[in-house]
């Protein structure tokens, strides 16, 4: 049997959170979601997650300077992150993202991104 992980969700728009939410307790996973990226880092320092994804613009803190914080954290630093997003392309290669992170346009695609989810398990050994 596959091991549950602990999924932090970073999203401020309220249909997109519960979207994303749902689809991953409907996979069994165990989900905490968080508003912006400030209230993600307070959450993944008492319980360190699996995997986290992120929007990029939210309040207070966001996603690509929520990333940038949790890889000064040495507990923190190797958790799995996927954004998703509804930016342009030319704003997120602005914001100078690490490529090797998936990125998700939104709508998501959830055929291809059941198929990351996979692969970052796979990688990990869950």
């Amino acid at each position: 049997m596959e091991r549950k992980m602990h999924i932090l969700i970073a999203e401020d728009d309220f249909m997109h959170n519960k979207l994303l939410t749902k689809f991953f307790e409907g996979l069994g996973h165990e989900v905490g979601s968080a508003s912006d990226g400030l209230e993600l880092v307070k959450m993944a320092m008492e319980k360190k997650p699996d995997l986290i994804v992120t929007d990029l613009h939210m309040p207070n803190m966001r996603g690509d300077t929520m990333i940038a914080m949790l890889e000064n954290y040495p507990d923190l630093a190797g958790i799995p992150i996927i954004v998703v997003t509804g930016v342009t392309g030319q704003e997120v290669n602005e914001m100078g993202l690490d490529p090797n992170i998936p990125l998700f346009y939104k709508p998501v695609d959830f055929a291809k991104f059941s198929q990351e989810l996979e692969r970052i398990k796979k990688d990990r050994g869950l």
